[in-house]
């Protein structure tokens, strides 16, 4: 694509809709292939549907079973199945034509604790996972069945995905380190370097690769987090490093907003090609941008919604929805609520529409 900035946000800039207010905080969103579903996982344990085929997204019955955070969604790439991961480690998968479905299989224990990301082979036959233990896990999609577990990780895996091809797995840690795996071997075949994702200060370990996703011809991979400043309260500027997946050399480095604005959670690239992702940083602060490779500036960015953390990007590329933070949730000092309680925090869906 060679169009300049103002083409760009001619052609893409998208128009808020009117959100959808929740009574928990999400943690992962997800449209379904057929974009007629929207799925969330939330922090109370369940997976949260909605009709989403209209511009009214109308409430399903909710999925439980799960013991904590939902923060690992994904579909068969027919939609057949919706996976799911927790902070306990549990992975469960999902009929999606069902009202009120229950597991097609569930692993109680796919990893010792935390499962931190989760990706479904295009071909839909290869489901990975990562987590705290540090290892990442390749699991048959159909049967839950266990094919590989892939340690060299020394610290926790946050961020994986598939390449297009389905050769290989990428995992990327707190420390920035990005390993490339074989998935027919299991075997470590290469690293990429995103330390700069990383930073130990005051005993903490700061940053980590946060999100990770290929281009949909698998040439560039988009490595994401933010570049930290200081640990303790944590400061960073959201950051993408765009790696070259032939060389495995990063050829752009993006680092939008400051010190404040946190990080990268997660970003999906437009078939146009560039990406779009969400950030949350210091309390309240969220943003929404679309950006380019190899352009200075993000070519639309909005700072509307507070701490966002999740994004969906309808199939067809016309609609997304942010998961975000309801404003005023800054913790300490906070004004009670008229029955005199300390309210709790919920995620509004934001949902945009692009032109055409």
């Amino acid at each position: 694509m060679n169009d300049d900035a103002k083409t760009l946000r001619d052609r893409f800039t998208p128009k808020e809709g009117k959100p959808l207010l929740l009574d928990r905080q999400m943690c992962a969103l997800r449209f379904s292939p057929s974009g007629k579903i929207l799925v969330a996982g939330g922090t109370d344990a369940t997976v949260r549907r909605w009709e989403a085929n209209t511009a009214t997204f109308t409430p399903l019955p909710a999925l439980t079973g799960h013991h904590g955070w939902v923060q690992g969604i994904g579909f068969s790439p027919e939609g057949s199945r919706l996976y799911s991961a927790d902070s306990w480690g549990e992975l469960r998968a999902w009929p999606t034509q069902e009202r009120t479905p229950k597991p097609l299989w569930n692993v109680p224990q796919a990893h010792d604790g935390w499962i931190r990301g989760l990706a479904v082979s295009r071909e839909g036959k290869v489901l990975a996972t990562c987590g705290r233990d540090q290892l990442v896990r390749l699991w048959q999609a159909d049967t839950g069945a266990k094919k590989h577990e892939l340690s060299g990780h020394n610290e926790e895996i946050l961020a994986l995905a598939i390449h297009p091809e389905g050769k290989f797995v990428v995992s990327g840690d707190l420390q920035g380190v990005v390993k490339q795996w074989d998935v027919t071997t299991g075997k470590c075949v290469r690293e990429l370097d995103a330390r700069v994702l990383h930073l130990l200060s005051r005993l903490q370990d700061t940053g980590g690769v946060r999100a990770l996703a290929f281009d949909p011809q698998g040439t560039t991979l988009a490595c994401a987090g933010t570049k930290p400043s200081v640990g303790g309260n944590v400061q960073g500027v959201p950051t993408i490093l765009f790696f070259d997946w032939a060389t495995g050399k990063v050829k752009h480095t993006a680092s939008v907003g400051n010190d404040g604005d946190g990080y990268i959670y997660d970003l999906h690239w437009h078939p146009a090609g560039f990406v779009m992702a969400v950030t949350s940083g210091n309390p309240g602060v969220g943003k929404l941008f679309f950006q380019r490779p190899g352009e200075a500036q993000p070519f639309f960015l909005s700072t509307k919604m507070a701490n966002c953390h999740a994004l969906a990007v309808h199939p067809e590329g016309k609609r997304l929805v942010v998961c975000a933070t309801n404003t005023g949730s800054n913790g300490n000092g906070r004004q009670l609520d008229k029955n005199k309680e300390y309210p709790g925090n919920y995620s509004p869906l934001h949902p945009w529409t692009l032109p055409g």
